[in-house]
């Protein structure tokens, strides 16, 4: 165990963050950690046998990593919707591959009969191919498409073919008499929000093309007629085939899932698609054999856990009882808690419990959402928040060490969160950049955006209150924030924006004590950069 920070920080700096390995490729969640990083935090920050927690699991990097063979710590996990609880204890149970293997190729043998409703005649030969993707436009979720394109293979090529659309596959896509019997699937209106394009009356299915809608019902049938612990397999298979079934644009844009566009929109054949993500599900499953601790499994008892065993628990951080987890048991945090409004995980789930009856929790969710049906603007999220990590504190073991990953500019959100997280116990030591690749957000507003993740290092303190001290006035501030800013920018070269916030200046000014009034004045330290730092449009970065 390490526990010299700046040795810490060094190894995240000189890390290539990456979630690019087997177990992580089999399905998609959104905002998903390094798996990496987070081996260093648990390396650097446990011992074995310990008990590394995340109040806030998402898709469960924090618990799988802890009971890897070469960490073999102890997890918990509280998580409030059921689609990620569903994920990790997939990829966390033990199975035979060899039968799995069989079932999975049994299971893709029998959908390919549903290749039929793929059937397009080649323009080449006249003989039927089968289509790979349509390319269409709609004007609204009501509208019928307007194909423009159709690929597709036939024997007579080696080559992805493309043809314009015939009546034949207009009604193919659109008007097949069947695919108005939808059995397995519950056609549900889905909560209105634009921000995330939702729009009033609109209902799953309006998501998906008809053709794709009615074949999913299908696969649902097919599955129905395995065992049980075969189905689950195939429902993951299918929970992470779903993102890509639905109409998306020409690049599966899965950041916003339930978003579909006007122009240029694509309807994939799922078949492959759902091939793809079998092979995807038997490489997880031989990396988790292979990689796990051999005798992982539940267990519902932190105090008779054994290391590699974990426990997941399905409500709000903030309802969890001294029954769930008891005071003072936990040794390490490792944590990606929701910023404000960034991602609205519930809302998200709505894509996949129509399928697969796996519910998703909009009460207790800590978020600020601008849905008319739910009441979560900013004050009811900071208040949720605090009552969040004032159930952590109470959790973990004094002089143990909670590690968050966390983004934003604005300084009043960085005021607030530490107020949270000193109330609760946990005092900021500091922090380091995780650098990602570019985001949209970071092209078109560099200056303003934090492309990637800090991880802030707090340890957890009996709490104190502050005395009041003198502070320096706003001017002297700026003067030495701009001081040290030079200072990295002359020992490190151009600074982007969050590798100044990141790599030395927030732990600068909250140490100092000065973040709550910088917070009165500025939204963020942009505005003090640019009165005194050179910004090179070229590199995205500050000079001096």
């Amino acid at each position: 165990m390490i526990k010299d920070l700046s040795e810490v920080k060094m190894k995240i700096k000189n890390t290539v963050a990456s979630n690019n390995n087997d177990l992580y490729k089999s399905h998609l969640y959104w905002s998903q950690k390094p798996y990496n990083i987070c081996d260093i935090l648990i390396e650097s920050f446990s011992e074995k046998g310990d008990i590394v927690f995340d109040p806030f699991m998402g898709s469960g990097v924090t618990l799988i990593q802890a009971i890897t063979k070469k960490y073999s710590r102890k997890a918990v996990g509280v998580e409030i919707n059921q689609v990620p609880i569903f994920i990790i204890e997939v990829l966390l149970k033990k199975y035979n591959l060899r039968n799995v293997k069989t079932f999975i190729a049994r299971f893709l043998d029998e959908i390919e009969q549903l290749n039929v409703y793929y059937e397009t005649t080649c323009d080449s030969c006249k003989e039927k191919g089968i289509i790979t993707k349509t390319i269409f436009d709609r004007e609204d979720f009501t509208s019928n498409p307007v194909i423009k394109e159709i690929h597709y293979n036939c024997n007579c090529s080696k080559k992805i073919l493309r043809k314009d659309s015939s009546e034949e596959d207009y009604l193919m896509m659109n008007e097949m008499e069947q695919y108005y019997q939808i059995n397995f699937v519950r056609n549900v209106e889905l909560l209105s929000n634009t921000r995330i394009a939702v729009y009033k009356g609109q209902k799953i299915s309006d998501i998906f093309t008809k053709r794709n809608f009615y074949i999913i019902d299908k696969v649902l049938e097919i599955i129905k007629t395995f065992n049980e612990e075969e189905q689950e397999l195939l429902n993951y298979i299918l929970l992470s085939s779903l993102h890509l079934s639905k109409i998306t644009d020409t690049h599966s844009n899965s950041q916003w899932p339930l978003w579909t566009p006007k122009k240029n929109c694509v309807e994939k054949n799922i078949l492959p698609v759902i091939g793809k993500r079998a092979k995807a599900l038997i490489s997880s499953l031989e990396y988790a054999q292979k990689n796990l601790c051999p005798n992982r499994g539940k267990s519902d008892n932190l105090f008779d856990m054994k290391p590699g065993e974990f426990k997941i628990i399905n409500k709000g951080i903030q309802f969890i009882t001294e029954e769930d987890i008891p005071d003072n048991s936990i040794d390490l945090v490792i944590t990606d808690p929701p910023y404000l409004g960034q991602v609205l995980y519930s809302e998200y789930m709505q894509l996949y419990k129509p399928f697969l009856n796996l519910d998703y929790n909009l009460e207790d969710e800590i978020v600020v959402s601008t849905a008319p049906e739910r009441k979560k603007d900013e004050a009811e999220y900071y208040k949720l928040l605090e009552d969040a990590f004032a159930k952590v504190g109470r959790k973990v073991k004094n002089d143990k060490y909670m590690c968050m990953y966390f983004h934003d500019s604005n300084l009043d959100v960085w005021k607030k969160l530490i107020d949270i997280l000193e109330k609760a116990g946990f005092r900021y030591l500091s922090q380091v950049h995780v650098k990602k690749k570019n985001t949209l957000k970071n092209i078109i507003s560099p200056k303003k955006s934090l492309n990637g993740d800090a991880v802030l290092f707090f340890i957890k303190e009996p709490y104190v209150k502050k005395e009041v001290r003198e502070v320096e006035s706003i001017e002297e501030m700026e003067l030495n924030i701009i001081k040290h800013a030079k200072y990295i920018i002359k020992t490190n070269g151009p600074q982007s924006t969050p590798e100044l916030y990141d790599d030395g200046l927030m732990e600068f000014i909250i140490h100092n004590g000065w973040l709550s009034e910088l917070a009165l004045k500025y939204k963020s330290l942009v505005e003090i950069f640019e009165k005194y730092l050179t910004w090179d449009t070229t590199k995205g970065k500050w000079t001096i």
